[in-house]
């Protein structure tokens, strides 16, 4: 029986981030998906269902905050890790009530690759019963 993998959405504008991203988590066996905005990442959604997301905050058009509010409606079971660049960024109060948004903001560059993965995943997990 051939196991599912598990999909990830990486929305960030800069190439050069999306594609270390890609690159990590296809060689960890993940099905990726990317996109260089909200809107973009919104409309892929309408057709591909993805387990998680890693969102940049600060985007040309759709801010990463306005996206995963939009996601985070229409698709509740997906998973949201914020990675940003801007280390003056706070998480709204909205965001942070958002039971599928990690608690934790990963800041760029990325210098714990594993322990982001580690924590999509933990969401990802079925809550003990």
């Amino acid at each position: 029986m051939e196991q599912i993998k598990e999909s990830i959405l990486i929305v960030d504008d800069e190439i050069y981030i999306r594609q270390s991203f890609i690159d990590y988590f296809e060689d960890r066996d993940w099905l990726v998906f990317d996109a260089e905005s909200g809107e973009s990442a919104l409309e892929l959604l309408k057709n591909q269902a993805c387990s998680a997301a890693i969102v940049d905050i600060r985007m040309t058009g759709m801010d990463g905050e306005t996206f995963i509010r939009n996601a985070s409606k229409k698709y509740p079971a997906m998973v949201f890790i914020i990675c940003t660049g801007s280390p003056e960024y706070e998480t709204s109060e909205d965001i942070r009530q958002c039971p599928n948004v990690a608690d934790q903001v990963f800041g760029k560059p990325v210098t714990n690759i594993d322990k982001l993965e580690i924590t999509i995943k933990s969401m990802l997990e079925p809550p003990m019963k």
